[in-house]
């Protein structure tokens, strides 16, 4: 999991009744049928888009202006103004429930994504989304909100912001966004079994508590450190409408909805860089 700066620890209406004792007005006098008018041209239904280029942005941790950033990091400056870039040139945000249930895509289409799930994301990121009615998907390590961890989300923030209708929750594990072993790789010499012990609960872990805390289907899996295996692969695809890696560059979703890339956005690469 990355260091942030400053430190943290952790990717038919119907007719009225008449009012009683009224008399219903009377009915006018029937005249002569009006001209039949000409038919007019029919006008063409627009054409929907055929666009299947999605781009994805990452985030994780957000810090004020004037404090350091590293590579898991951005101001709220960049932030806004990666926003306002967005806006300006016509791009559309959608939600991972959109995604799932086939809504074609705009013909400029964005996903923002937090991984992690720090507290920053409610306290500066949500007003900046706010302010530009943007929405967004944020995937949740749960053991740091189960544990209170100060640095992470509560459940109360969560709430907060899917009542918004603005923000969606995803997984990031429970507990398995470890450096060694690194994510929901296996590990060396593990047999797929004990594999499949170490893992799959952690998984369902993290499904069971979003869906307790906040009452929606989780849609979406943000693979940790983006790291893929292929052991998971079913079980991902059985629990998940949605998954995404690290690996950089534009989300062709012609090709399905799993193993998405994204673009790492930072304070020295802002969106702009990415989708000329």
């Amino acid at each position: 999991m990355p260091e942030p700066a400053p430190e943290a620890q952790p990717e038919t209406e119907t007719e009225p009744e008449p009012e009683s004792g009224t008399e219903p007005e009377p009915l006018p006098e029937a005249g002569p049928e009006p001209a039949p008018e000409p038919p007019s041209e029919l006008q063409p239904e627009p054409a929907l888009s055929d666009n299947h280029t999605l781009y994805i942005l990452m985030y994780h941790h957000m810090v004020e202006d004037g404090q350091s950033c590293n590579t898991w990091t951005i101001t709220t400056g960049r932030f806004w103004e990666d926003l306002q870039w967005l806006r300006d040139n016509g791009y559309t945000w959608l939600l991972p429930s959109q995604l799932a249930a086939g809504t074609p895509l705009p013909e400029k289409a964005v996903l923002i994504t937090f991984d992690d799930g720090y507290a920053s994301n409610y306290h500066l990121a949500f007003p900046i989304l706010e302010e530009f009615q943007a929405k967004a998907v944020i995937s949740l390590i749960t053991r740091q909100i189960e544990e209170q961890h100060p640095d992470f989300l509560t459940w109360d923030m969560c709430r907060e912001m899917a009542a918004s209708g603005l923000v969606e929750f995803g997984s990031h594990t429970y507990d398995a966004h470890q450096e060694d072993p690194r994510g929901i790789k296996h590990i060396s010499g593990e047999s797929r079994s004990d594999y499949e012990a170490r893992i799959f609960p952690d998984l369902q872990a993290s499904i069971d508590q979003i869906q307790a805390n906040l009452g929606t289907e989780v849609l979406f899996f943000a693979y940790p450190h983006g790291q893929k295996e292929r052991w998971a692969n079913d079980y991902l695809r059985e629990h998940f409408a949605i998954t995404v890696t690290t690996r950089h560059g534009p989300a062709d979703l012609s090709r399905g909805l799993y193993d998405l890339p994204r673009h790492n956005i930072t304070v020295e690469h802002p969106v702009s860089e990415f989708l000329k």
